[in-house]
């Protein structure tokens, strides 16, 4: 029988304890790692950093492309500018007692640990729907052992993924309030709604919660009614505005498959308004009347996309010439299927997907049993879609971790409540709490833990060092042909171009590049003045160039990872991990 939420000092005492600790342990393992310096910014990162630069220094708040990077005529980002938002709210806070430069830094390394803050409200309120204060103490400690260090939370991490789990687990959170009160439900579209503006990799997740709401209404009836038209006309309305405030009006007819469009807003209006007027005039109508209603509006949106927006039906990523995808996608760590050969990996796959299984197996045995079902449901279908995205991509694991939280911590503090009859607590509850625990998966990996990975790890700002930089930056103005995750340090730090990230709009960059990397000197010569590059920053000892070099032995990029002198390349500068800057003769 599902239990309505309870809030109390106590618990509120709780919730702000456990997410103080968490900001102060991510702040504290960030110091240590090493990550308040600007150099220890990942790619994604830095990118990231550039864009809000870019903004800071008069491009348009609707523009995101970066002008220099790819071939002539820049590359079309695909990030949303409002993901920029909290970074800019902390740099004017600070500007007032920093230097502008400082304040920008400082907001960089603060924001990620504070926006856990976001994941803990949603996993707090979620476990307040589920039971009592043991459901959200179990609810905590599981948490913590899984935020206090995450990556997506330490300094730095000013990407869009931190924002993509605190807005879903939040939504997800206020989907399962079992009295569907109008204003959890409208709380849950409109988180929805910011997961859909931040990125469309949540595509498939934002489907099954809306999804999970239309088919509720549609099977409880009345009981459902106002939660539904709620939830509908959050999620249409904040699509919506968010679609104003981040695309420019000039855009506004234009279609993109991987960003928010015309046709995501279009499907948003169609879905969440035809949800709300079916709640609102079939709720009384007998349960065939309310599903053939939610046929006609999932048949109106698949008609809408099939005829707005055909190409977005398959996969974005197909249309990569296949020397991008074999060459490039298929290399992002990322981007690879869980089961892909690769170093250590049992540790990594029981970690990934060890505590995802549990929760889904605790998720369908609570559905039959009839606990919290109609939370448990939404549990399962969310579980095990990650589970199959996961298998595909192992990006998806952390989203799997997010969403297992509560039905495990629901789980434990069931067991440790003990036996109705008021029996002996069964210890049982501490293998349990242990199970739900993703350390305890990958610890056993340990003992088969490969010494292959055990070398020094070459870093970004190994390749592109200041003094490098500053060396390539003294040139004139050209493009710069280097490994993909050195661009963003190229364009944060020089005036010059940089022929390609990893960005797949970016892909006939990425094409150019390597076709020469993988050419024989000589042609790869004669491609890079055709295209115009100039310069080539070349960094032997990076994953990129020793891959190209064992795949292609008599390329550029392996000529260049053996220190061959090319007559065409002339040195301009280097540094002690070898990196080199090389200036083409024309």
């Amino acid at each position: 029988m599902d239990r309505p939420a309870r809030t109390g000092m106590a618990d509120l005492v709780i919730a702000l304890g456990v997410g103080l600790l968490m900001v102060a342990s991510l702040l504290v393992v960030s110091a240590v790692s090493g990550l308040f310096s600007a150099t220890s910014m990942e790619a994604d990162n830095a990118m990231r950093l550039a864009e809000i630069q870019d903004y800071l220094g008069g491009q348009s708040w609707f523009d995101v492309s970066q002008a220099r990077l790819g071939p002539d005529g820049g590359t079309a980002m695909h990030w949303s500018r409002l993901v920029d938002l909290p970074v800019l709210a902390i740099t004017s806070l600070l500007d007032i007692f920093l230097p502008s430069e400082a304040a920008l830094h400082w907001a960089t390394f603060v924001w990620p640990p504070i926006s856990v803050l976001l994941l803990v409200w949603a996993l707090v309120t979620g476990a307040r729907f589920l039971g009592g204060r043991e459901t959200l103490v179990f609810t905590c400690i599981i948490a913590a052992t899984i935020l206090f260090r995450h990556q997506n939370f330490l300094s730095g991490r000013i990407d869009h993924h931190n924002l993509q789990l605190g807005f879903l687990a939040l939504s997800l959170a206020f989907s399962i309030d079992p009295q569907r009160r109008p204003t959890s439900l409208a709380i849950a579209g409109a988180a929805l709604a910011s997961s859909v503006a931040i990125g469309a990799e949540v595509y498939p997740f934002v489907a099954v919660i809306c999804a999970f709401h239309a088919l509720d209404w549609a099977l409880a009836g009345r009981v459902a009614r106002r939660g539904a038209m709620a939830f509908g006309v959050s999620l249409a309305v904040m699509v919506t505005v968010f679609f104003a405030a981040s695309v420019a009006p000039a855009k506004y007819g234009a279609v993109y498959c991987d960003a928010l469009s015309l046709v995501t807003v279009s499907a948003a209006l169609l879905g969440g308004a035809g949800l709300a007027l079916a709640a609102a005039s079939l709720s009384n109508a007998s349960r065939p009347w309310r599903l053939a209603a939610l046929g006609m509006i999932g048949l109106a949106c698949a008609l809408l996309l099939a005829l707005q927006a055909p190409q977005c039906l398959a996969n974005p990523l197909d249309g990569l010439p296949s020397i991008v995808r074999t060459l490039w996608l298929e290399k992002v760590d990322e981007a690879q299927p869980l089961f892909a050969a690769r170093p250590n990996a049992w540790q990594e796959i029981p970690f990934m997907i060890g505590i995802s299984l549990v929760a889904a197996i605790v998720s369908l045995l609570q559905t039959e049993l009839g606990v919290n079902r109609r939370a448990h449901v939404l549990f399962l279908l969310l579980l095990m879609l990650d589970l199959v995205l996961t298998f595909q991509q192992v990006r998806f694991y952390a989203f799997g971790h997010i969403f297992a939280i509560l039905p495990l911590g629901a789980w434990v503090a069931s067991l440790f409540a003990g036996r109705p009859d008021g029996g002996e607590r069964n210890v049982g509850y501490l293998l349990a709490l242990a199970v739900s625990v993703p350390l305890v998966w990958g610890a056993p990996g340990l003992f088969l833990k490969s010494g292959s990975g055990s070398g020094p790890a070459v870093t970004d700002d190994a390749c592109a060092s200041p003094d490098l930089l500053a060396a390539l930056d003294a040139q004139p103005v050209g493009l710069v042909l280097s490994v993909a995750d050195v661009a963003p340090d190229i364009l944060r730090y020089t005036d010059q171009r940089a022929l390609h990230g990893h960005y797949h709009r970016n892909a006939a960059g990425i094409e150019m590049a390597l076709r020469i990397f993988i050419s024989p000197p000589d042609k790869a010569a004669d491609l890079m003045r055709a295209d115009g590059v100039e310069y080539v920053l070349a960094c032997p000892s990076h994953g990129e160039m020793q891959m190209l070099s064992k795949a292609y032995p008599e390329g550029l990029a392996a000529r260049l990872a053996a220190g061959d002198k090319l007559d065409f390349l002339t040195p301009v500068a280097g540094n002690e991990s070898g990196a080199v800057v090389y200036a083409v003769s024309r």
